[in-house]
């Protein structure tokens, strides 16, 4: 149990730095809406809801076919070479693209408009953030066929994946956990973090693209 926990664990911090903008998402709307704390949660809540519908299906699929049957299995492999071209095709287009002040600009509208629904629609919109973060969704992928190919209990492995999915979750919860603590300091901090994510995106997008991307590969590589 302790080994699949610490063989998960990279793979929701992997997935948790694929998908920073949603930090952004959250301080939005502890900012603007009514129930901020509630509203913030209710976004987690409907990440979160996919993430384990995915896991789930992933997880049946797994078991039916035997994808996974034995410890350093080739599929388990081929998941970390796909995983490291996923991750290095991220890192490789942002060092390409740009983005200019405006469009900066249509991304910082658009979020602030999804975060001024109300709960369905802040359930709607983690579910859809998800979605858009595929690649995050993607590498959570890895954290599944280490939980397949592990010889533990059922119970044990959902223990373990449900341990992955809370730190892949942490862009979403941790501003609504700050706020928590301290609602009046902790608003000109989720500002400061807002305006720095933004300002900062394609930076973060090559590192950690290209950063896990060689990570997976090697990884990968290696087993097969």
């Amino acid at each position: 149990m302790g080994e699949l926990v610490l063989n998960v664990l990279p793979y929701g911090l992997a997935a948790a730095a694929a998908a920073p903008i949603v930090a952004v998402v959250t301080a939005l709307i502890l900012a603007r809406s009514k129930r901020p704390l509630l509203s913030a949660w209710v976004f987690t809540a409907g990440a979160a809801a996919l993430d384990v519908a995915f896991a789930a299906v992933l997880l049946v699929a797994a078991n039916a076919s035997g994808a996974f049957e034995g410890g350093g299995s080739e599929g388990g492999a081929i998941v970390d070479v796909v995983l490291g071209a996923v991750f290095l095709a991220i890192g490789i287009r942002a060092v390409f693209s740009s983005e200019s002040p405006d469009q900066r600009a249509s991304q910082r509208e658009r979020i602030e408009r999804a975060a001024a629904g109300g709960l369905r629609g802040m359930l709607i919109t983690g579910i859809v953030a998800q979605v858009i973060n595929i690649d995050a969704l993607t590498v959570f992928t890895g954290a599944i066929k280490e939980a397949a190919e592990a010889d533990v209990s059922t119970p044990q492995a959902v223990v373990a994946l449900g341990i992955a999915l809370a730190v892949m979750l942490i862009p979403y919860y941790l501003p609504a956990v700050l706020y928590a603590l301290s609602p009046r300091r902790s608003a000109p901090v989720l500002g400061e973090m807002s305006d720095w994510l933004l300002d900062h995106s394609r930076m973060l997008e090559i590192v950690v693209g290209i950063g896990f991307g060689a990570i997976f590969l090697t990884k990968g590589i290696a087993s097969l």
